[in-house]
């Protein structure tokens, strides 16, 4: 029997980025990107006569990102984390002079665990998931999500 996806793109996501590991690589200095997400859904319900799609014969509503009480906010925390934001590694050997940037008003700043598209991909993963788990009763989970760093270069991340 099949089964329904759907995709959402979100994009337009200016960030700088520094791979300070990188040291082989221009990567290692401060870098820009314009990122973009493609998140595949599916729904977690059986499938019966409807095949896991809700009354509007949806996989999800993509107007319940939108914020609270309306929606569950994903759309505001994809702002947050990655409209034109700084993101460093936590374990950067500069990482108190990037974050001291914050309350400077330089930049928009967050640490990370790990820095790369790959690790970016699975971040979005994981949280739109648990915020999914949450809402419309836990009816759709994500599958699959993708981090373009440009046109040519992309990561993704799914679970077997």
């Amino acid at each position: 029997m099949g089964k329904f996806q759907s995709t959402k793109i979100f994009d337009n996501y200016s960030v700088a980025i520094r791979q300070w590991k990188a040291q082989h690589s221009h990567c290692q200095l401060l870098h820009g990107y314009a990122l973009k997400f493609k998140v595949w859904f599916e729904s977690n319900t059986p499938f019966d006569d409807n095949m896991g799609l809700d009354d509007m014969n949806w996989i999800v509503d993509y107007g319940g990102f939108k914020d609270k009480p309306v929606g569950n906010g994903l759309k505001s925390w994809m702002n947050h984390m990655f409209d034109h934001t700084l993101l460093i590694e936590k374990d950067d050997p500069y990482a108190d002079i990037f974050e001291q940037m914050g309350p400077m008003g330089l930049a928009k700043v967050h640490l990370m665990d790990k820095m790369g598209a790959e690790s970016l991909a699975k971040l979005v993963y994981d949280h739109f998931n648990d915020v999914l788990s949450k809402t419309d009763a836990g009816r759709c989970k994500v599958v699959k999500v993708e981090c373009f760093e440009n046109d040519k270069n992309s990561s993704l991340y799914y679970e077997d």
